[in-house]
């Protein structure tokens, strides 16, 4: 790499939100990582909430919490974490990615204000030379009035075309007009802005008939090498957020397998610490090493869930709940005959107990799950295509 790409600055901005979603900055995390390791100034601008981690090395500039509904933050604080703890939200259908925008207050003109403002602030304080929004739509606005090329992470049930609903597009709209910037129909046209989208899939899973959209697969590197099923012993859960109540999932896991010969380990941030006999529970897990030793993965359909079990080869039981995203990625699963899907509604112990053992039982679904992960792992990544793409077009006129 050239001296001149060292000059190269970027700033990168995941999608911000109360609720446990580790998508967005946990690809935040790999892709500044990646292009750090290329020689270009990275920074990020990630709000601090309950799934901010620092990285080593980059710098962050202050980006605003969003209330979920906009809610005022002392109610908001105080009444979120019950009803995430109690199931409430899990009851509530989702629909679209813009829903999902606005129900975590992303929409909120308020707070759209407050954002666009603090990544403006960023990109002038890095003196960026491109930004990469982690489906932060105030990134989005932000490097359009910057004038900086806008790079972002793109998926296809949140489409425009796939679903969307113009009704939360109100406050957005009211301040893209006062911003001198073109009315949308709903929030996700913004993210048509990009100058170059970035897709963590394969186009048999995710069909986007677009300009500018590049197949990356697993954004995920150094993935151990997966072992043979004999060797497995273990079933690893992770329910993220929204799906099923961490107090029931608890309940259902352990009465489902109190008995199993395997060692079953959950990741909740809402669950205490626990290691009682073949049961571990803890707020988060080195899912590269358990994964890798599993012969299940019970999770909730988010994508990065579900692209980890492939690449560790490790057949899955996905629980989508009502959330649209999820849904469409446990089709994928099922459909492709790497897993099985429960409907939230039929989560209980003896389900969960015989699909386990269907799946444990079937070699076939392991070969599949084999085979998809090294599709995913062979799409290129972050080396060969976000870095590729990324330096290609910023390699001249970087900041000095």
């Amino acid at each position: 790499m050239s001296g001149k790409n060292k000059r190269c600055r970027g700033l990168i901005v995941p999608m911000s939100a109360m609720a446990e979603t580790s998508g967005p900055s946990s690809r935040c995390k790999m892709i500044a990582e990646a292009l750090q390791r290329e020689e270009m100034d990275i920074a990020t601008c990630m709000a601090e909430d309950v799934n901010f981690r620092s990285i080593d090395g980059i710098n962050n500039y202050y980006l605003d919490i969003p209330m979920p509904l906009g809610l005022p933050a002392f109610i908001a604080m105080r009444v979120f974490p019950i009803a995430q703890k109690t199931g409430i939200t899990s009851r509530k259908r989702v629909d679209s990615f813009d829903q999902v925008l606005f129900m975590t207050g992303n929409l909120n003109y308020k707070y759209l204000r407050k954002s666009v403002s603090s990544v403006r602030k960023a990109i002038r304080n890095h003196r960026a030379d491109f930004v990469y929004s982690e489906f932060n739509i105030s990134a989005c606005i932000a490097a359009k009035k910057e004038n900086v090329p806008l790079y972002c992470t793109v998926s296809f049930p949140t489409q425009h075309e796939y679903a969307h609903r113009s009704k939360y597009a109100k406050g957005l709209n009211k301040l893209l007009k006062e911003m001198q910037l073109p009315r949308v129909d709903s929030a996700l046209q913004v993210f048509d802005w990009t100058d170059k989208s970035f897709c963590p899939s394969i186009r048999k899973f995710e069909p986007i008939d677009k300009e500018n959209i590049y197949y990356c697969g697993a954004l995920r590197e150094n993935v151990a090498s997966v072992m043979d099923k004999a060797a497995r012993n273990k079933i690893v859960v992770y329910m993220g957020n929204g799906t099923i109540s961490a107090k029931r999932m608890l309940k259902v896991i352990r009465e489902a397998f109190k008995d199993s010969e395997h060692e079953v380990y959950i990741a909740s941030s809402y669950l205490k610490k626990e290691d009682c006999g073949k049961l571990h529970v803890a707020p988060r897990w080195d899912f590269n090493k358990l994964l890798d030793e599993a012969v299940l993965f019970i999770n909730h359909g988010g994508q990065n869930s579900m692209v980890d079990g492939l690449l560790h080869g490790v057949p899955q039981i996905v629980v989508p709940g009502k959330v649209f995203e999820r849904k469409y990625n446990a089709a994928c699963i099922m459909d492709n005959h790497a897993g099985m899907v429960i409907r939230q509604n039929n989560f209980n112990a003896r389900i969960v107990r015989e699909t386990a053992e269907r799946i444990i039982s079937n070699d076939k679904m392991y070969s599949v799950a084999k085979k998809i992960g090294n599709e995913f792992r062979d799409a290129g990544g972050l080396q060969t295509i976000i870095c590729e793409y990324i330096i290609a077009e910023n390699v001249s006129g970087c900041s000095d």
